[in-house]
């Protein structure tokens, strides 16, 4: 089984004034009649910037049931406190709801088309800056027919939604070509700080994988690399906590490499 990502909230009874609702007609419509319209309690914890536990969990494509189970979860308030007190700190159902399928549509695209990266290594000894591309090879489009809501509901602070994507042929048949010993598979873990916004937990992915390509390579070649380029599939659910003032993601990566440069090249 391939492993994919998550988000979770508590659905809302209908009775109270402050539920928010949010239509899902931008995506699947006619698989679950019961998934077009859900109901959201937010809970009101005063104006101070709510700070939790964030974690993301993928369930990946079951050969047997035939989808990506996936749930996310989110902040239900700006992860940086506005300066201009004008500026609200709480977000809209809109704006909460498009942040976290955003997220989804970009972590399912990792782990069905995967990303093109190019890595660059800190070397001071050179006066070589750090420098890291991570590109989607392809993505699932914003209104995708195979994106499924299956839940929503909010708990302790945090909004949370689960979601099945239903690949097509082409795309298991994608991910069955990853299928090989001749890929090896890496793990890393990605900091970023928490005033990096909300974007920080996708940011926190990317440094994943980086120093999954680190890990990898640091025991096989003695000098470090020019330039690493590769393509990678997220190959379990990263997993992402709010730590130590920051965005933490521990990653599993499955690698083609490209290109490994040495200075020697140069």
């Amino acid at each position: 089984m391939t492993h994919l990502n998550t988000v979770v909230l508590e659905v809302c009874d209908g009775t109270n004034p402050l539920c928010m609702n949010i239509n899902n007609s931008n995506f699947n419509k006619g698989q679950n009649k019961n998934c077009s319209m859900y109901r959201f309690r937010i809970s009101f914890l005063g104006t101070a910037l709510l700070l939790f536990f964030l974690s993301q969990v993928i369930y990946g494509l079951s050969e047997k049931d035939g989808f990506i189970e996936l749930d996310l979860w989110t902040e239900i308030t700006e992860t940086i406190p506005a300066m201009d007190e004008v500026k609200k700190s709480y977000l809209t159902d809109d704006e909460i709801s498009h942040r976290v399928l955003e997220d989804a549509a970009w972590i399912i695209s990792g782990m069905i088309y995967g990303f093109d990266v190019i890595y660059t290594p800190l070397d001071l000894a050179r006066d070589v800056d750090e420098h890291l591309e991570v590109t989607p090879v392809a993505s699932i489009p914003w209104g995708d027919e195979k994106l499924e809501i299956i839940d929503t509901w909010i708990s302790n602070g945090k909004f949370s939604l689960q979601v099945r994507y239903f690949p097509d042929h082409s795309q298991i048949t994608r991910l069955k070509l990853w299928q090989s010993n001749l890929f090896p598979d890496a793990e890393g873990i990605g900091n970023v700080s928490f005033f990096s916004g909300y974007q920080g937990r996708v940011e926190s992915i990317k440094t994943g994988i980086k120093e999954a390509l680190r890990n990898y390579l640091r025991i096989r070649n003695t000098n470090k690399p020019r330039e690493i380029r590769c393509r990678v599939l997220l190959s379990e659910a990263p997993y992402t906590i709010l730590d130590a003032g920051g965005y933490k993601s521990r990653i599993k990566i499955t690698i083609k490499f490209t290109e490994v440069i040495p200075y020697a090249y140069y």
